[in-house]
């Protein structure tokens, strides 16, 4: 069964945004879909890095994250980054 793990930069990164309690809702739905299906997210991929990214909505108070995660050779999955979406087309 795939793993869901996470880098120190993504614990790092919760932290930033207040804790795992204050983004906990919004990530749910991205947990899921990445034990389904990781490779149904966007991608990015050039000369110097490969990476898949989900975005969510605003939930309640809880901003518009974007998550940045790798899939492994395995299939397991690593959290490398979460933060605030900026995007101004994302509500």
């Amino acid at each position: 069964m795939r793993e869901i793990k996470e880098s120190e930069s993504f614990g790092a990164a919760v932290t930033a945004l207040g804790g795992y309690r204050a983004i906990d809702k919004a990530m749910e739905a991205i947990v899921e879909g990445l034990y389904r299906n990781p490779f149904g997210f966007d991608s990015h991929q050039n000369d110097w890095c490969s990476f898949r990214y989900a975005r969510t909505k605003r939930i309640d108070s809880i901003p518009p994250l974007i998550v940045i995660f790798t899939i492994e050779e395995n299939g397991d999955v690593v959290l490398q980054h979460v933060e605030e979406d900026d995007n101004p087309y994302i509500e």
